[in-house]
């Protein structure tokens, strides 16, 4: 956690995300952290992470992210050990949108579980960790070959490496609106050999508390075939499923439905908007004379105690980062510092491309209907 000093947003909160590059090439990662800097460069939701810095010095990398106080929807699913229907039908929801918005742009996320789900200081849902996302899908059951994931929530596709699209998060979000429910992931074993032939072939268990429409919305979306999936036409056919009746999208996209959990209740995470009078009084409360939050108890509650204790950086013991930053080049991570005015560029690039597409295809239609030959 680290706070802005000058500038826009000063005195607001962010995650600060360090990776050192001797780490990432023995690891293997360098690709992987490449798609996650492209990714979230290249999304702008209230439902996902936003990345607003990145920058990098010789031998690190750094991502600075929103700040989400919430803590992990594992860390509040370990305190409830099961979600009420209403409550799991509100974050999946909330993801539901998230991952129509990757969908949109090409992306498929690939590693939807409890874990990678962070609340804001509201409740709302913010998804984040894109390691394993991948860029140029358009497809629902095609496009990518790589078995890669946590194995717990692996696709059966995936597993079988035929081919996935953006069908696999439909699975994912499945094996997580039934672990909000029940507590465990379906199909859960730790002997990996026995989970892996669950997953490819064992009937689903549904509990007797299951309402029907939620276990028909389960069912639908952990269906082993892509073709047959909830979700293989797009993101309509799942926001239209009976188990969000309920669910006023245009609200929900807005903020504007309470989240079921408040988890920062009581304490208000320090920005540069100019907040009420009884808010600028707690700040002050919270804030020494330089402006950082002194009541970083409350900041991080929502955090287990093997986070918060761990040290902001490590000792090399090995001595071999050297040896591992001679396999870079000054190429390795071009291009990879990012501020928010990127994003605004970005942004209007794909709108001006969008609307020569639209252009062009009205063009098109012109002259079809005119009658004459479009070589």
């Amino acid at each position: 956690m680290v706070q802005k000093r000058v500038g826009r947003e000063k005195g607001s909160l962010f995650a600060m995300k360090i990776l050192k590059k001797s780490h990432l090439v023995r690891r293997r990662q360098i690709e992987r952290t490449r798609t996650e800097r492209k990714v979230l460069s290249a999304v702008n939701h209230p439902f996902i992470m936003k990345l607003h810095y990145a920058f990098q010095s010789p031998d690190k990398l750094y991502l600075v992210l929103d700040y989400c106080p919430g803590g992990e929807l594992f860390f509040h699913l370990s305190r409830f050990r099961r979600f009420p229907e209403r409550v799991a039908r509100f974050y999946a929801a909330e993801l539901l949108l998230a991952l129509g918005h990757l969908h949109k742009r090409g992306i498929i996320y690939r590693d939807l579980k409890p874990e990678n789900v962070l609340l804001d200081a509201d409740g709302h849902v913010k998804l984040g960790d894109f390691g394993l996302a991948k860029a140029g899908i358009r497809h629902a059951y095609e496009g990518a070959t790589s078995m890669c994931g946590t194995p717990e929530y692996m696709a059966p596709e995936v597993l079988s490496q035929q081919g996935h699209g953006f069908c696999v998060d439909y699975w994912g979000l499945g094996m997580l609106t039934y672990e909000m429910m029940t507590g465990l992931p379906p199909w859960y074993t730790t002997d990996r050999a026995k989970l892996f032939r669950r997953l490819r072939s064992a009937p689903l268990d549904i509990p007797p508390y299951f309402s029907a429409p939620s276990a028909a919305f389960t069912q639908a979306l952990l269906e082993r075939n892509p073709r047959r999936r909830l979700g293989v036409a797009g993101i309509r056919a799942a926001m239209e499923n009976e188990f969000f009746k309920s669910i006023s999208w245009r609200a929900l996209y807005g903020r504007r439905v309470e989240a079921p959990i408040r988890p920062c209740e009581g304490w208000t995470p320090p920005n540069n908007d100019s907040p009420a009078p009884e808010q600028q009084q707690q700040q002050n409360q919270q804030q020494g004379p330089s402006g950082i939050p002194t009541d970083l108890d409350a900041a991080t509650a929502n955090f287990d105690n093997q986070f918060t204790r761990m040290p902001v950086d490590s000792v090399n013991e090995t001595g071999d980062d050297d040896e591992d930053l001679e396999e870079l080049h000054e190429d390795t991570f071009v291009g990879f510092t990012f501020d928010d005015n990127d994003r605004d560029e970005l942004e209007a690039a794909q709108q001006l491309k969008q609307q020569q597409q639209q252009q062009m295809r009205q063009r098109t239609q012109h002259y079809s209907g005119e009658g004459h030959q479009i070589d």
